[in-house]
């Protein structure tokens, strides 16, 4: 966890509240899913590279972008099938704002990029948001000053499924991504993926902006 006197005065415990929790769970109707002992996402992310050299810094400056105070956690499903990561950041003023205007140029004008994990490179495909049964451009209305929502496809089988929420409240963020993997259409986890990003989206959210969970 990074920190920067520069910011506002928010403590990490501060934002710890904002945080879905374990208790959360079994009334939100997600009782299969357990808070994992350590936050599965709070990594650097492998170097990527986009279709232009120019898109290649925007993606590594938009995924690669630290928070003055971020705090993180992580829930599993029964089976392991499908994870869930939940961080809430605070940023230094105008921060947030030019974070999600990189997130948002990296969706806009990236339909894929690869990660590099040693001598390894791996695809990475953007599926379009009104093929996404998730319905992202319609979840995206829905929540804060503004919303990013999409999903991404890495990988060849087993693909690894990852659908991500970003929410900005003023200076303050919310990140909530999704991750499986799915075999071939049909899949049982793709159900219960739908599923589980239908109410942690009822949760999460809902708890990040102080407004009552549905």
């Amino acid at each position: 966890m990074s920190d920067d006197s520069s910011s506002s005065a928010v403590r990490p415990e501060d934002l710890v509240r904002l945080l879905a929790a374990a208790a959360d769970l079994a009334p939100a109707g997600l009782g299969d899913f357990t808070e994992m002992a350590a936050a599965s996402s709070d990594e650097d992310p492998p170097p990527m590279t986009g279709p232009t050299p120019e898109l290649t810094a925007v993606l590594n400056r938009a995924f690669g972008d630290k928070a003055a105070r971020e705090v993180r956690t992580s829930f599993v499903n029964a089976d392991a099938s499908v994870v869930v990561d939940v961080g809430v950041s605070e940023r230094v003023a105008g921060a947030a704002v030019s974070w999600m205007a990189d997130m948002r140029r990296v969706y806009t004008e990236c339909t894929g990029w690869t990660m590099s994990f040693g001598d390894q490179e791996f695809a990475v495909r953007l599926v379009a948001p009104e093929a996404d049964p998730c319905e992202p451009l319609s979840v995206e209305q829905r929540f804060g000053d503004e919303a990013l929502m999409r999903t991404m496809l890495a990988g060849d089988a087993p693909q690894a499924r990852i659908t991500t929420l970003l929410v900005r409240d003023g200076d303050r963020a919310l990140e909530l991504t999704f991750r499986s993997l799915v075999t071939e259409t049909g899949d049982p986890t793709e159900a219960l993926l739908g599923t589980a990003v239908q109410r942690f989206l009822a949760l999460a959210p809902a708890k990040f902006l102080g407004s009552p969970t549905s």
